[in-house]
């Protein structure tokens, strides 16, 4: 097994981890508030747990992608310019697209 397929398996069990507890947390998170006995949809506090379903539906949608990579041989690309991600850019962020440049 060659390094870059090293870090491709230890990434693609450390993305599907993170996936498994964002869809736990993103299905707690959904069933306390709709389990609120005040719940309203237009509500500041129904907003803010809206916010926070959002922000965790894109890090999913971002850990699909980088998955999605790694089965195409694509990991550790740059999407932007095509260079290498660095190995500790993509210990550091996992799911990154892009190279510390073209962040």
């Amino acid at each position: 097994m060659t390094a870059s397929s090293k870090l491709e398996w230890r990434q693609q069990h450390r993305l599907l981890g993170d996936r498994d507890r964002l869809r736990d947390l993103l299905e707690e998170l959904r069933a306390a508030a709709m389990n609120r006995p005040d719940f309203e949809p237009h509500d500041v506090t129904d907003d803010e747990a809206a916010i926070q379903a959002d922000a965790i539906e894109g890090r999913l949608a971002a850990i699909d992608e980088a998955l999605d990579r790694i089965n195409s041989g694509e990991y550790g690309l740059c999407l932007v310019c095509g260079s290498p991600i660095t190995v500790e850019r993509l210990e550091a962020l996992c799911a990154t697209a892009v190279c510390r440049y073209c962040a």
